[in-house]
């Protein structure tokens, strides 16, 4: 469990991003003994609905500045 966390934060030390939930991620999955699939579904398929539409709102409000 320490390894996975231990990722966890490394990497947004190294992107210089702060998420909470990144690090509780690993330990939600080591505890609950979920494949690491379960990281794929919810989570993955998560941020790229929310880079989506982050861009989509983006994109619109540049039309109305």
């Amino acid at each position: 469990m320490a390894l996975a966390s231990g990722l966890a934060v490394s990497a947004m030390l190294l992107t210089k991003t702060t998420h909470p939930p990144a690090g509780a991620n690993p330990l939600l999955i080591m505890m609950t003994g979920q494949n690491w699939y379960f990281l794929l579904t919810p989570v993955l398929l998560g941020a790229v609905i929310i880079v989506v539409i982050g861009k989509g709102m983006q994109k619109s409000l540049k039309t109305y500045a």
